[in-house]
């Protein structure tokens, strides 16, 4: 798969392809009826996406994604695609005529793929009706799709996440919710408690609730069972989100490595504890809900 990178004053610059149109944030299986749609046209295959969220963009602020670019890009290669086009978002991108994007990028398209809900262009005067009107003969527009009579949408995921409830995201995001980060110094405490882990840099990412989850984790091309924190550490007052893994079977510095975080199960909210041997009980605890997970679907 190629990837291309187009400023507001560069035009796609392959013809014929049968293109998705989106931010795509989650990549999830409402988006992938769009990805279907695409590859079903025997064409060669384009994503169109832009470097971040427009809406953040325009009010400088950072936005957490449930998939970053680099996620998206792994994502498509998955599924096949062609090419990966990334527009950067700038000022100028933003401020241009629907009629304009439409010339610049989609025109000389095979077919152009889009959401119902998908607006485009200077305050987002552009739809797919719009796009339709334009490109009749090109233009295919997927309806919505429910799960359960309700919209899946990154913003219902980002509910799920947000109240523990890994097995429904899951089930909309068409895989597991990951997350992948670099390993970064920590405080070292794990140790001390009988439970070493690896503090991953979650930069830009979307964080599920706070507490404990029972995980895997990838090291390495190798998945491992794990059990991942998420939260303040109350009890020894630290000021910044961390996540800390505890990986089951691998005793070994992992500073600087890449890992993907898989979430399982959500197994209880952050605590604070009067001090360190009552963490240390609970933390015996979690492990043993965790290894019952992992028995349990062993079983299955």
């Amino acid at each position: 798969m190629k990837i291309i990178r187009l400023q507001a004053n560069q035009a796609n610059p392959i013809p014929n392809l049968s293109l998705c149109l989106g931010f795509f944030d989650g990549m999830h299986i409402a988006h992938q009826k769009l990805f279907d749609a695409a590859i079903s046209q025997k064409k060669p295959t384009a994503i169109i996406t832009f470097s971040t969220h427009i809406l953040s963009f325009m009010q400088n602020e950072q936005y957490f994604a449930l998939t970053l670019t680099t996620d998206k890009i792994e994502i498509a290669k998955r599924y096949g695609f062609d090419y990966f086009i990334i527009l950067e978002v700038s000022n100028e991108l933003v401020m241009m005529e629907p009629d304009q994007f439409i010339t610049q990028y989609l025109k000389h398209c095979d077919k152009v793929i889009v959401g119902y809900d998908f607006r485009f262009g200077h305050k987002g005067l552009g739809d797919a009706a719009y796009l339709s009107s334009r490109l009749p003969e090109q233009t295919i527009i997927i309806p919505e799709m429910d799960y359960y009579n309700k919209k899946v949408g990154s913003t219902r995921i980002r509910k799920q996440l947000s109240l523990g409830k890994i097995s429904i995201a899951n089930r909309l995001l068409g895989r597991k919710h990951q997350i992948n980060g670099v390993v970064v110094k920590g405080h070292g405490r794990g140790k001390t408690l009988g439970y070493p882990t690896a503090n991953v840099d979650y930069d830009g990412y979307y964080l599920p609730k706070l507490g404990v989850y029972y995980t895997t984790i990838l090291v390495q091309g190798v998945l491992y069972y794990a059990m991942t924190y998420i939260g303040y550490n109350p009890t020894f007052k630290d000021g910044k989100v961390a996540l800390e893994t505890h990986i089951f079977g691998l005793d070994r510095e992992l500073y600087n490595e890449v890992l993907t975080i898989y979430f399982e199960t959500y197994i209880r909210p952050e605590m604070a504890f009067s001090g360190k041997e009552a963490l240390i009980t609970q933390i015996n605890k979690d492990e043993l809900s965790v290894k019952r997970l992992i028995l349990s679907r062993r079983k299955l």
